[in-house]
């Protein structure tokens, strides 16, 4: 206990990445806070973290140690709030990690009125480019694509995701739009690659009870969805995309909807937080904002449910 607000300080610095931005937040003097943490390698006899130009970087030893320690801190915090009663005024930092592609297709354009709503926050937000480790990131909330792979973490599944099949008209007038998933086969198809490096290769095509699922290649492949998306736009082939992400490319007839008396399920979507964080009032108020954003997705999942099946989906890049 006697390091007990040393390590608050430590966790602070390690986030800020910095000992004069750790200072401001905590009103110290940057010479205190280096201190503190000076004292606390002393007494665990370990180098914590390396002092550089450009701020402090973590050792392998202070990696470990800052994990431990965020979720201690976060334990502290959310007690703190429940003895103070500070639940009605989400206050103070609030880190956040975003899917790029669901942060540009659908959240913020909201977040304004979210930081009108909450003044009293400070968000950062973070666009990722895939699954992060949030607690070794002290990140608080992240909004990802696919399965959850980390289980000490709470996920809160809040949509299942749709996906298109679509062409350029140009591409379309030049080689002819298929009518059925095996045509696909002759067709130059883009195709994504997942975090593991796979192939998004297969793709499903749901009709009743009629599954098919069809081997594509084509001359491009990338992992990251919008260039594809800008290279089927150019003509260059037939690329498969998320519904929700790329409704203005649809709109504007930029790209068209192949196969569309087919059904094609996609990935879910998740809002996910370390348990320590699940009393947190401002997690919890960003959470319940992104949910709310995708309930005309949840609705349409309703009115058309989905087949049941039993295939994973990893963490997606944007």
């Amino acid at each position: 206990m006697e390091h007990l607000r040393s390590v608050g300080i430590f966790v602070r610095t390690v986030e800020l990445r910095s000992f004069a931005a750790a200072a401001a937040v905590l009103s110290l003097t940057p010479s205190a806070v280096s201190k503190a943490v000076a004292v606390l390698e002393r007494s665990l006899d370990v180098r914590l973290l390396v002092r550089g130009a450009r701020g402090v970087t973590l050792t392998d030893e202070g990696q470990r140690f800052y994990v431990r320690c965020r979720r201690v801190v976060t334990e502290l915090e959310a007690a703190e709030r429940e003895a103070t009663g500070a639940r009605a005024a989400p206050r103070g930092r609030l880190r956040v990690a975003l899917h790029s592609g669901l942060a540009r297709g659908r959240i913020l354009a909201h977040m304004p009125r979210f930081l009108h709503e909450h003044p009293q926050l400070q968000v950062e937000i973070l666009l990722a480019t895939g699954s992060r480790s949030l607690e070794a990131e002290g990140i608080d909330v992240g909004v990802f694509i696919g399965d959850p792979e980390d289980s000490t973490l709470i996920a809160r599944r809040i949509a299942e995701l749709t996906m298109l099949t679509c062409a350029s008209p140009s591409y379309l007038e030049t080689h002819g739009v298929p009518r059925m998933p095996e045509e696909l086969a002759s067709h130059n198809c883009m195709v994504y690659f997942r975090p593991n490096g796979r192939l998004y290769d297969e793709w499903a095509f749901l009709r009743g009870d009629d599954l098919r699922v069809v081997s594509v290649r084509g001359n491009c492949c990338s992992n990251e969805a919008h260039v594809l998306t800008e290279a089927a736009i150019a003509g260059t082939g037939v690329v498969r995309i998320f519904d929700v992400m790329n409704a203005a490319a649809v709109a504007s007839g930029v790209l068209v909807p192949l196969l569309s008396d087919w059904s094609q399920p996609g990935p879910p979507v998740h809002v996910m937080y370390p348990r320590g964080a699940r009393s947190s009032p401002k997690v919890r108020l960003f959470a319940d904002f992104v949910t709310a954003l995708f309930e005309d997705v949840r609705q349409d999942q309703r009115a058309t449910p989905r087949r049941n099946d039993s295939q994973r989906w990893p963490m997606h890049r944007a």
